[in-house]
């Protein structure tokens, strides 16, 4: 991590976490998913200046306001995490702030930059792999989710995440052919 990169995190104790890997690293709090108008243009203006990385938690209010930061379309990249790597002991809470270091180093080392405007893979694309409306799409979806260390998600999310991410067709296919064999 350098001094160039801020990561966007959703609340103090995530900072405070990740502070304790990257003590020199500067965050971002939203303060939860009611981020501010002001708080989505500090992100923004900051993603001009220097890499802003979004490390939010593995869950639907991480998800909501990760949707959010990227409607300002700044340039980003995305760190994520499983939920299982991010549950507390008693697994009832989900957040970065319960992840072990080596996961979260891990993580921030998988990064997924963020293209915007690059359409390259339609519905029905993801239809013929059985990435949807298939018995068995679901369970396809998440090994392939897993595998580009993207969140596991609906038909229409997944879709956007791969135009997003500038995932092509070749890559989906290396990953479905991995699994069937």
């Amino acid at each position: 991590m350098s001094y160039q990169q801020v990561i966007v995190v959703e609340g103090y104790h995530d900072e405070q976490k990740i502070k304790s890997v990257y003590p020199d690293i500067e965050c971002i709090v939203t303060n939860g998913s009611e981020i501010s108008r002001e708080t989505l243009n500090l992100i923004y203006e900051t993603s001009l200046l220097k890499e802003v990385i979004l490390f939010l938690d593995p869950d639907y209010p991480g998800k909501r306001i990760t949707q959010k930061i990227m409607e300002t379309q700044g340039k980003f990249k995305i760190a994520y995490i499983d939920k299982e790597k991010a549950l507390n002991n008693s697994k009832t809470k989900v957040g970065i702030e319960h992840a072990k270091n080596k996961d979260i180093i891990e993580a921030l080392e998988r990064l997924l930059t963020i293209e915007y405007n690059l359409k390259t893979v339609v519905r029905k694309d993801i239809y013929v792999r059985n990435l949807i409306d298939n018995t068995n799409s679901k369970e396809l979806r998440k090994f392939v989710c897993q595998k580009l260390n993207i969140p596991f998600c609906n038909g229409k999310t997944f879709l956007k995440y791969l135009n997003l991410l500038s995932i092509d067709l070749e890559r989906i296919d290396q990953i479905i052919n991995e699994k069937q064999s």
